[in-house]
């Protein structure tokens, strides 16, 4: 629902939200129809008719189809995605979440890389928020650090999940869906389905590795502040300076952005210094 968004979810779900006149469906629809892909599947609640109206079976020549979640606000995305669960072990899916703008090459990222099961990460920074893990030297994920179990003296182990996964036919077949049935059967529908990797990460079967991502710009959009962050990070070229420089506050989030204007207070009386 984007309660956070205020008037930019007022009359419409989060992926409708605009990023420098592009809307967050119109932008990662326009990155899958890069690929070859027999469909997308769009899990709809909190103005879904609106969203379904919008976007119809066949935005940018991609076959899309529709599931219904009728009580999203009563719900978590473990349950928006268990209502999927026919269509994951069907094929090789691609699992992207509805609040993310990324780089165009993030998608061939996945794709081009020959492990079948893969979790985009990214070395854990102290804007970010949400779902961690933790990975080996082989980049097997060993472990998902939920928010209430966050260390900041862990954090330097942490990455941060960018929210877009591989999960090939098989993994969701034999292993992701039937933990995923288990798991709401016993602790209910109001989680979050990165619950269920946590405990397959357990098994110590290293069926889901990490991918880590180095300078691929990517961020996700709860509240204003992220919206204004996204457009400045997202700017064309020659709108960049003028983004960074008409928003309030400093550049704290933006950890490659050398900042050389120090502030610094004058005291009121200061000291004779002859």
């Amino acid at each position: 629902m984007g309660k956070r968004l205020g008037e930019y979810t007022k009359d419409n779900t989060k992926c409708m939200v605009s990023v420098n006149g592009t809307t967050l469906i119109d932008r990662v629809l326009a990155q899958l129809s890069q690929l070859s892909l027999n469909r997308v599947i769009i899990v709809v609640g909190y103005k879904g008719d609106k969203l379904i109206s919008y976007l119809g079976d066949d935005k940018y020549g991609l076959n899309i189809e529709y599931v219904h979640n009728p009580v999203y606000d009563k719900t978590n995305n473990i349950y928006s995605l268990a209502l999927a669960k026919d269509k994951l072990v069907e094929d090789d899916t691609l699992l992207i979440e509805s609040d993310l703008i990324f780089d165009d090459g993030l998608f061939r990222l996945l794709l081009d890389n020959p492990c079948p099961n893969l979790a985009l990460v990214a070395k854990y920074e102290n804007w970010m928020d949400g779902t961690m893990v933790r990975i080996d030297q082989d980049n097997n994920i060993v472990n998902f650090i939920s928010k209430d179990a966050f260390r900041h003296q862990d954090s330097a182990s942490y990455y941060k999940t960018v929210n877009i996964y591989k999960f090939s036919k098989e993994f969701s077949q034999t292993k992701y869906v039937p933990f995923l049935d288990a798991y709401t059967k016993a602790v209910g529908n109001n989680e979050y389905y990165e619950n269920v990797l946590r405990i397959i990460s357990f098994l110590n079967s290293h069926d889901l590795k990490a991918l880590p991502i180095t300078n691929e710009r990517w961020y996700e959009i709860d509240d204003k502040q992220d919206l204004d962050i996204a457009e400045a990070l997202f700017a064309d070229e020659k709108d960049v300076l003028r983004k960074y420089y008409g928003r309030f506050g400093g550049f704290w989030r933006f950890p490659k952005m050398l900042d050389y204007c120090y502030l610094v207070s004058r005291p009121s009386n200061p000291p004779d210094r002859r």
